[in-house]
């Protein structure tokens, strides 16, 4: 990236707003491409790699006379050779392939990082190795397949187009270099008109399917491109029509925001129920001192029940700091509105190193959980009521169910929609972990699922923990000490508590019941009917 302070900056990467210099306009610069002159010499590779002082790349023969198979971190500029049969006329096509610079850059939108991707007013679009994190969703956004990762330097590179030869009014070196003048640098306006009259000539010369490439899908383009077989752009290794792929869009401009709008107002909604209904808790007063053990659960220790043993506590608490762990590191990723969060782990680089280590260790915590709780999880016939009007008056306060055992249905809904949500983030995670693994449009629908699935998660994390805390006051301590009073399991699980201890539904131990019943059989006289008995 140049500092030359005659470029000013028109648009960068994930910013929030003022980016726009506006210090002074200046004319749009454009690199003119004629593919019908150019004769594979392969003299603007050379000059690309001397010029930006690039280190040396191993060829690969794959029976062709291209130099590699694709663009590398370190070659930025390919002669691509293939031959096409048409009407029994064999075609040899060249075409340089490097980044476009489009005028909408599908990179820049899609990058995450602040300033990582610059556009400046001359419409160059450079990389900034500074700013930049590694994380490659800006290859995610490019129809042209060009950005690419060095595991070297953790940065992605491309085509500069000599921005530092632009800058101070020299031509780029490929451009310098090429021998037969397929290569034109100038204004956009000026190289446009070039190409026309060089259309113009190559149809009638015999060439109709002759075509300027310039694609309007991409805001068009400061490399245009003469095609002399026009109707098949993809003879060249172009796509036809070019633009900005979905998944960006939906990404950017869609689950951003309803993202933050959810958990604003899971947030807002929460606070409001408490404001409205406050904590609900037992009527009789609970010990001061609640104990902690570790034995097995479901046994009665006093007046107090053994809700969670320890195990069971240690794979909670491991889930829960693997996941704020991951919230935390990638929200500033996700949105500059939060960028200020990477201070607490030293930068969006330690972030983006950080967020896939500790997602994986939420994965792995979240099936040992799931392994361990699977048994007491089991849907009951009552609890699929919780997708209606349980969920509504368990919010309401307008009942209690008396068959809720140690979990209610919305519990374990809650523990498959984690368990869900965990698969779904890290088969996505691993695409985006290594977005230039798989081929689009992978990592782009990774990339919208993964959104998807944190902004869900991150809605439902804010009333789980509400419920486990101010809501019902004694649960989030049944998750520290492991136990719980018996009126609190008395009031939220009613069910688990019979079981627990023994006791019937009227209130009394089993036995007791028992003997109750059978005294008051033997004191009422055979035959005394109910009326007699009042």
């Amino acid at each position: 990236m140049s500092n030359a302070p005659q470029l000013e900056i028109r648009q960068h990467s994930a910013a929030l707003r003022g980016e726009k210099t506006g210090i002074r306009e200046l004319p749009v610069v454009s690199k003119f491409i004629d593919t019908t002159t150019c004769i594979g010499c392969k003299a603007c590779e050379v000059a690309c790699q001397e010029w930006n002082d690039l280190e040396l790349v191993s060829t690969k023969q794959t029976g062709s006379y291209q130099t590699m198979p694709s663009l590398d971190p370190n070659f930025w500029n390919l002669i691509k050779f293939r031959e096409e049969e048409r009407d029994g006329v064999l075609s040899w096509l060249m075409r340089k392939d490097q980044c476009m610079h489009c005028a909408d850059p599908g990179c820049l939108k899609a990058c995450p990082a602040p300033g990582a991707i610059v556009q400046y007013e001359n419409g160059i679009v450079d990389v900034n190795p500074e700013a930049c994190i590694g994380c490659g969703l800006c290859a995610t956004g490019c129809p042209f397949d060009v950005p690419r990762f060095s595991p070297k330097t953790g940065k992605m590179s491309k085509c500069t187009l000599c921005v530092d030869r632009v800058s101070v009014g020299i031509e780029p070196a490929c451009v310098k270099a090429c021998p037969t003048g397929c290569l034109s640098f100038g204004t956009k306006e000026d190289m446009v008109a070039l190409g026309e009259q060089r259309v113009a000539t190559l149809k009638a010369s015999g060439q109709p399917q002759a075509t300027l490439y310039d694609p309007p899908g991409v805001g068009g383009t400061s490399v245009i491109t003469v095609l002399g077989h026009g109707d098949h752009p993809e003879w060249y290794g172009l796509p036809a029509d070019p633009s900005i792929p979905a998944s960006v869009w939906l990404s950017q401009k869609l689950l951003r925001p309803i993202g933050l709008l959810a958990m604003a107002g899971s947030i807002g909604a929460t606070l409001g129920h408490f404001l409205r209904f406050g904590p609900k808790e037992p009527d009789a007063p609970q010990p001061e001192v609640q104990p902690t053990a570790t034995g097995p659960e479901d046994v009665v220790a006093g007046d107090h029940i053994l809700r969670h043993r320890l195990a069971s506590r240690v794979i909670h608490w491991s889930t829960a700091l693997c996941f704020f762990g991951a919230l935390l590191s990638g929200l500033p990723i996700w949105t500059p509105i939060l960028g200020w969060m990477s201070h607490l782990f030293g930068g969006l680089t330690v972030c983006r190193w950080l967020h896939p280590w500790l997602g994986l260790g939420f994965f792995v915590a979240t099936m040992a959980m799931f392994g361990l709780w699977v048994r007491n999880m089991r849907m009951e016939k009552q609890d699929w009521g919780w997708f209606g009007p349980k969920a509504l008056a368990y919010f309401r306060r307008t009942g209690s169910d008396p068959d809720v055992g140690k979990y209610n249905g919305g519990q374990k809904l809650f523990f498959y929609l984690v368990a869900g949500l965990a698969l779904v983030l890290l088969a996505t995670g691993l695409v985006l972990w290594f977005p230039r693994a798989l081929a689009a449009p992978l990592p782009g629908l990774s990339w919208v699922l993964h959104d998807g699935g944190f902004v869900l998660f991150a809605a439902a994390i804010v009333v789980h923990i509400y419920l486990g805390t101010a809501a019902m006051p004694g649960t989030f301590r049944s998750m520290t000490r492991g136990t719980v009073s018996k009126a609190w399991a008395r009031l939220h699980h009613p069910r688990w508590y019979r079981e627990a201890t023994g006791e019937a539904a009227g209130g009394l131990a089993a036995g007791e019941a028992a003997g109750a019943s059978a005294g008051t059989a033997a004191a009422t006289p055979a035959g005394t009917s109910d009326d007699a008995k009042k």
